[in-house]
């Protein structure tokens, strides 16, 4: 009974968002937590906010672990609420350990590599009613998370070092080509 995210405790990563959003959460699954994993300048601004929405049981700033992925797979499912990310490799690293993701839809990153419904959702940013809606569908869905688990697992199989070294060389010797082809 728990999702998971992780990253640094900076604006961007909006983590006052999510724990607004999981305060809708706990309000129908108060049996679920949600683990921040992470550290930064924010974490005594979030430790208030976790505080005055009385989500002490409920919400758990983890602090940094060079374990993330072990902390990831004993989850059910995890969560991404930044409003700007460049690729999001941490997304890749959930589903490498079969989690569905629920994630905002921020200009680039995780739009372009969750596909909706299938391995998780997209939200739109700060949407936290929306944000707090997915991840109860994915709670009180068994059957329909661990189907996105499988799924993100597959779709993070893509991003392996081993099938993008290949891409990547492709990349460089047709640059390579074209330049001395001028």
């Amino acid at each position: 009974h728990t999702i998971v995210t992780a990253g640094r405790f900076v604006y961007p990563k909006n983590f006052s968002s999510l724990i607004s959003a999981w305060a809708l959460v706990a309000k129908k699954h108060s049996d679920w937590i949600l683990e921040i994993w992470g550290d930064g300048n924010q974490r005594l601004l979030l430790q208030d906010l976790i505080n005055e929405l009385e989500l002490a049981n409920n919400v758990f700033l983890k602090g940094y672990t060079y374990q993330v992925q072990e902390e990831m797979a004993k989850a059910s499912g995890f969560v991404l609420s930044s409003t700007f990310e460049g690729f999001g490799l941490v997304i890749t690293e959930a589903m490498s350990c079969g989690l569905p993701v629920v994630s905002y839809a921020c200009p680039c990153g995780p739009k372009d590599i969750i596909s909706e419904g299938v391995d998780g959702f997209l939200v739109p940013v700060n949407d936290e009613q929306g944000l707090a809606d997915r991840i109860c569908r994915l709670i009180e869905n068994e059957e329909m998370r661990k189907a996105m688990g499988k799924a993100a697992r597959l779709k993070a199989e893509q991003y392996r070092i081993e099938k993008i070294i290949p891409m990547w060389m492709d990349l460089f010797n047709q640059l390579l080509k074209e330049k001395r082809e001028k």
